[in-house]
């Protein structure tokens, strides 16, 4: 089988657990992006790379949204103005680069409530999302060349749990009722991955839109417009729930 024109990048805001986790924030998002590869390998990590040249002199820093906000890790010595200029330059990166994203929110407060014996969130979000990314990718014509998705590491027995749903979804347990033609590769957390970095950055603001979708969210306001939408890019930030924004229940 030939490989896709297409590579997915996978990462979470937030945890699956449903008990103990943060009132204040009672969602978990599991963000898919999707680049095509030329555009990936040609321009986007250069850009990334030039940004952190432009920063920090080198390439090794890896962007995490909660150590910049936090002033933590990598960026604990930086100063608020670098900061605050760091993050404006992320979002005019973000919003210049073509991706695709197709998002799984889970309320876990009325997860538990509504079912006795409620999914876990993550396995939730890896069913929705791969369902959403079939039907992209049948849209491009790529279901007959093998799409490769990356999730980054969280633990041995996180990780094997995630292959063995990954595995069923794919083997026909999914809405479609058909095999899915993707591989997964979990990745180190220690990986300086462009697209896994990009992953970071865009699931908590959705995390946050969904929780106050009235309030500002200017992070927001530029991935509406990377959601995967009902009627094609023309319409890009409309149309998107349901397709690229998935919210349960």
């Amino acid at each position: 089988m030939d490989f896709s024109d297409y590579v997915v990048y996978v990462d979470e805001s937030g945890d699956p657990r449903l008990t103990g986790y943060n009132p204040q924030y009672p969602v978990f998002v599991l963000a898919f992006c999707i680049f095509h590869k030329k555009h990936y390998t040609n321009t986007v990590v250069k850009d990334v790379q030039n940004l952190k040249f432009r920063y920090f002199g080198h390439d090794m820093v890896i962007l995490h949204e909660r150590d910049i906000l936090k002033n933590t890790g990598q960026f604990k010595d930086i100063t608020r103005v670098q900061q605050q200029s760091l993050l404006n330059d992320l979002t005019v990166l973000i919003d210049k680069t073509k991706f695709i994203v197709i998002a799984c929110v889970i309320h876990k407060d009325k997860l538990s409530k509504r079912y006795t014996n409620p999914q876990n969130p993550y396995h939730l979000g890896i069913q929705f999302g791969l369902e959403r990314l079939y039907n992209f990718l049948e849209e491009k014509n790529q279901l007959d060349k093998k799409t490769h998705i990356i999730f980054e590491q969280r633990g041995l027995n996180e990780d094997n749990e995630v292959r063995s749903e990954f595995l069923d979804y794919c083997q026909g347990n999914n809405h479609h009722r058909k095999c899915y033609p993707f591989e997964l590769i979990m990745a180190s957390k220690k990986v300086n991955s462009t697209g896994l970095q990009f992953a970071d950055l865009i699931a908590r603001p959705i995390g946050n839109h969904v929780l106050k979708p009235t309030q500002g969210n200017r992070a927001f306001e530029v991935i509406k417009h990377k959601l995967y939408c009902k009627y094609g890019r023309e319409f890009t930030g409309t149309a998107y729930e349901g397709f690229g924004l998935k919210v349960f229940p």
